[in-house]
């Protein structure tokens, strides 16, 4: 089936997320954009640009990467540590390279993104992989992948970005049926509600079923602290999660590779 775009801008609708998770995702979209506002231009440029990198090469970012950046060395170096304060991505001191910048990843992770031409890029979540669309740009259909834990089985779908920004999914026969995952702390805090999402993200995952869910919680002994999404509801944050990183191409320089 394909969904319906959703149409931006346009309010939260808590009917078409579980019960509490509307305040939850516009706390987390609007911490993530106000850390994203204090950036100057160069930061931003910095930052797509190592969204290129990892989408591109698959590899962690390094210093000898940096020569697309039109700056020197030293302040680059106090730009990304800038950056990895605001914890916007990682970055290794041992490696001397940046491993994670959200909603990318060069760590292999069960959520990934393709784009025909492309390698397969690594997301740090399955709600982030849609997100993989602004730098492959809009009007391509992107494959995005994730891992059940529990059975093992790829569950893909085709997702498209507009050119403002709007989602379309292209969802498999039994897609319906699948469910994610969303851990959070015991007692939910909402003026950290970015940075708890950043640290638990990679546990965000698709399964096949409620069923899968669950078996694996009992065999993982997992306390089960956190909110069951259907897909539908899960693409829907995810939207607005893609919104939130799209700020940061404001006064970046950034155009897509397909332009």
């Amino acid at each position: 089936m394909t969904t319906k775009p959703i149409l931006w801008p346009e309010p939260i609708d808590e009917r078409r997320l579980p019960e509490g998770q509307a305040a939850w995702i516009e706390a987390i979209t609007t911490q993530y954009t106000a850390l994203v506002s204090e950036l100057t231009a160069e930061e931003r440029h910095l930052y797509v640009y190592v969204w290129e990198s990892m989408t591109r090469f698959i590899a962690p970012v390094s210093i000898r990467q940096y020569g697309g950046v039109k700056q020197p060395q030293v302040v680059v170096q106090q730009m990304v540590a800038s950056l990895n304060a605001r914890k916007l991505l990682w970055y290794d001191d041992d490696l001397r390279a940046i491993l994670q910048c959200p909603p990318y990843s060069v760590l292999h992770t069960l959520n990934q993104a393709k784009a025909f031409g492309w390698g397969r890029a690594f997301a740090c979540s399955f709600i982030d992989a849609p997100s993989a669309l602004l730098v492959y740009g809009p009007n391509v259909w992107v494959d995005i992948h994730g891992v059940c834990p529990r059975s093992g089985e790829e569950l893909s779908l085709k997702a498209k970005m507009r050119e403002d920004f709007k989602l379309e999914f292209d969802i498999p026969s039994g897609g319906q049926e699948w469910c994610v995952w969303l851990p959070s702390y015991s007692e939910v805090t909402s003026e950290r509600a970015y940075e708890e999402f950043n640290i638990l993200r990679s546990k965000i995952n698709v399964f096949h079923s409620l069923q899968d869910l669950q078996t694996h919680q009992q065999y993982q002994d997992d306390d089960g602290v956190g909110v069951i999404y259907t897909l539908e509801q899960a693409l829907y944050a995810s939207q607005f999660l893609l919104y939130a990183y799209s700020r940061v191409l404001s006064d970046s320089g950034w155009q897509s590779p397909h332009t």
